[in-house]
């Protein structure tokens, strides 16, 4: 014989997977004779409204995660497309540059483009090459207190003639790197530079002088969800 038979004990209760309360009201009635379903019916609605309230926050919640994870810059891999290999040559070959170093691979933004704004925005935090490996001691110094004048290079692969202005920006969440003056200009004058686009900008010496330059390369298609 069982031995819970033979014990006359009970095995335990398994709630179902999804409760009821009108369920429950049935079996509630037949113990008392009252009639619980009006009662048990309003529960349940009032139940099934919680659980809507807590699916609708937790979507929202799960939106904004998303969002914020759309406003980072999702860059990807470093890219080394045919723009890359010519500006290399140029520098190197024609402008007899030295010391070549990706400052930072990034996505043009609207606020990059806003004519208002007139500057690149480029997050310290993720710069590929990290200040020191391409800015002097003295240059750090310049850029943190009243920023240098430099000459950039641009798709054309020609050095412009206005000169740019390299300043740090100091924000709440993160210390910015910003090309600013005539940086409207520089858009306006150099093919490829619009909202959306992938860039690359690059620091190089010539004649010991900081320069930069930069230039659209290739969006891939691991980053074309980024904002």
């Amino acid at each position: 014989m069982n031995t819970l038979l033979s014990l006359n004990v009970r095995a335990p209760f398994a709630a179902p997977s999804s409760f009821s309360f009108y369920d429950h009201s049935l079996q509630l009635e037949e113990e008392d004779g009252h009639d619980h379903r009006e009662d048990a019916l309003a529960a349940d609605k009032v139940m099934i409204k919680k659980r809507k309230s807590c699916l609708l926050l937790e979507n929202d919640s799960n939106k904004k995660k998303i969002r914020k994870m759309s406003k980072k810059m999702k860059c990807g891999p470093v890219v080394n497309d045919d723009s890359i290999v010519r500006l290399k040559r140029f520098i190197t070959g024609e402008m007899y540059g030295l010391d070549m170093k990706l400052v930072i691979q990034k996505v043009l933004y609207e606020s990059d483009m806003k004519k208002d704004q007139n500057r690149l925005n480029m997050p310290i935090k993720q710069l590929v090459t990290k200040p020191h490996e391409f800015l002097t001691d003295d240059e750090i110094r310049m850029v943190d207190k009243d920023g240098i004048e430099v000459r950039v290079v641009g798709s054309m692969m020609q050095m412009y003639a206005r000169p740019l202005w390299l300043k740090k920006w100091p924000m709440k969440k993160s210390d910015n790197y910003v090309l600013k003056t005539n940086w409207n200009n520089f858009v306006v004058d150099n093919e490829g530079l619009k909202k959306d686009t992938m860039i690359q900008v690059w620091a190089f010496r010539k004649d010991r002088q900081l320069c930069f330059a930069i230039v659209p390369v290739e969006r891939t298609d691991a980053v074309n969800d980024a904002a």
